[in-house]
C-alpha cells in the first residue's frame, strides 16, 4: 500500500492486515505440526537457542529530554536475560549462512505492558537481528514469501524471487557466515516508538571483529566461542537509538528500507554489560529455550509500529501459545530470583559501575 503524503511518527494501516495474519498463523501452525512431535516443538523462527546469559543494561545519565522515556527515563541499571539465537527455522549447523538474533528481557520493569496476557509482568523485551532491515518490506509480502517458501516448490520460489528482486537481494545479503556472536552489530530492523517519536534500536559491540571462521567448524562453534569468551572476560554493547528523520528516507511502513546513520544518527542511551560467567548447564539451556521474547511485551513508551510489527503481534502470540501448549510448558516471566538460580547476583556489578561513575 503506497502513501504519497507521509508524516513523521505516523503509521498507515492496511485494511487487509487481519486476514493476512490469520492466514499466516494457520500456515505456521500446520507447518510446526508436520515438523515436530509434541514436547519438542521449537520456535517457527529463531529455532536454535545458542545461549541464555545474564546481563545488565546501564542507562546513561544526563540524557537529552527526547530520549528519556520508558526504561531510559532515569539513569538506573536493569538486570537482563539475553537470548542469542540463529534466525533459521531449523536448528542447523552454525557454519551455515544465516542471520543471528539477540533478544533482551529486562527484569524488574514496573508499569502496564501492551500484551494483554502479560499486562502486569515486570519485564520488558527488546528484539534484535544481525541484518539492519527486515527481509520483506511489508506484512503482505512476508506472508506471501513464507507460504511460497514452505510449498517446497523450487519453481514457485524461483519465479517469486525473480519477480521480487528486492526481497531476493535482501535475503542474499542477510544470510551470512558469522564467526563470533559478541562481535556483531544487532538491529531492531523494524521501528518502534520512544515516547512520541518513531525510532529504531541498535546494539554496537565493544569487542572488535577479529574472529575468523574455523577451518572445520563444529556444529555448535558459536556457542563454544561464546562460552570461551565469557569465561575470560565481560562483553559490552552500546544501546543506540535512531530517530525517524524523514518519512521517506526513514519510513515506518517499509521494513526493508534501512535507516542509514547519515540520515538518522545514533544516540547512545545505555550500555549492555554481559559479565564473565558460565551458562551452558542443561537447566540453563532449557530456561533459555522456554523464554518468550515478543516485541509487543513492552511499555507503551516502546510500542512497536509499522505493518510488519502489527503482523508480528498476532503471529507471536498465536504461535507462542500453540508451541507452549504442545510442549506442556507454562508461561512464566523471569523474576530477579531467576538470576540467583543460575549463579548470578547483580549487586556487585551494579556497585562497581556506580563507583566507576562516581555515584556512590
Amino acid at each position: 500500500m503506497t502513501h504519497r503524503n507521509l508524516e513523521l511518527n505516523k503509521e498507515y494501516l492496511d485494511p487487509n492486515e487481519d486476514e493476512m495474519a490469520r492466514s499466516l498463523i494457520e500456515h505456521q501452525k500446520a507447518l510446526l505440526g508436520r515438523t515436530y512431535a509434541p514436547g519438542g516443538y521449537r520456535r517457527d523462527f529463531h529455532a536454535k537457542t545458542q545461549a541464555a546469559v545474564r546481563g545488565l543494561l546501564i542507562c546513561e545519565p544526563n540524557l537529552d529530554e527526547r530520549l528519556r522515556f520508558g526504561v531510559f527515563r532515569e539513569p538506573r541499571s536493569w538486570p537482563v536475560w539475553i537470548r542469542f539465537s540463529n534466525a533459521g527455522e531449523l536448528a542447523g549447523r552454525d557454519s551455515k549462512r544465516d542471520a543471528r538474533g539477540m533478544a533482551l528481557k529486562l527484569v524488574g520493569v514496573e508499569g502496564e505492558k501492551l500484551l494483554e496476557s502479560h499486562r502486569d509482568a515486570q519485564t520488558q523485551d527488546f528484539l534484535f537481528f544481525s541484518p539492519p532491515t527486515f527481509f520483506t518490506p511489508d506484512a503482505q509480502s512476508f506472508s506471501e514469501f513464507i507460504q511460497i517458501y514452505h510449498s517446497h516448490s523450487l519453481i514457485r520460489l524461483s519465479w517469486y524471487l525473480i519477480g521480487h528482486f528486492r526481497i531476493a537481494w535482501i535475503i542474499l545479503k542477510s544470510l551470512r557466515l558469522h564467526s563470533n556472536l559478541l562481535e556483531l552489530m544487532y538491529y531492531s530492523a523494524t521501528p518502534y516508538m520512544l515516547g512520541p517519536r518513531a525510532v529504531k534500536h541498535v546494539l554496537r559491540p565493544h569487542k572488535p571483529a577479529t574472529s575468523k571462521m574455523p577451518r572445520r567448524a563444529p556444529e555448535n562453534f558459536l556457542r563454544q566461542r561464546l562460552k570461551e569468551d565469557l569465561a575470560r572476560s565481560e562483553a559490552r554493547f552500546d544501546f543506540l537509538i535512531q530517530f525517524q528523520a524523514d518519512p521517506y528516507r526513514t519510513p515506518v511502513e517499509d521494513a526493508a528500507f534501512e535507516w542509514k546513520e547519515r540520515d538518522a544518527p545514533y544516540h547512545k542511551v545505555a550500555t549492555l554489560v554481559i559479565p564473565s560467567q558460565t551458562f551452558d548447564s542443561p537447566e540453563q539451556r532449557q530456561f533459555g529455550e522456554n523464554l518468550s521474547m515478543n516485541p509487543w511485551h513492552c511499555l507503551a513508551d516502546h510500542r512497536p509500529i509499522g505493518n510488519v510489527n502489527r503482523m508480528r503481534k498476532k503471529l507471536y502470540e498465536a504461535i507462542s501459545g500453540f508451541r507452549r501448549e504442545r510442549n506442556a510448558v507454562s508461561v512464566e516471566e523471569p523474576t530477579l530470583q531467576s538470576f540467583e538460580r543460575f549463579g548470578g547476583s547483580f549487586l556487585p556489578e551494579t556497585q562497581r559501575v556506580m563507583e566507576a561513575r562516581g555515584e556512590s
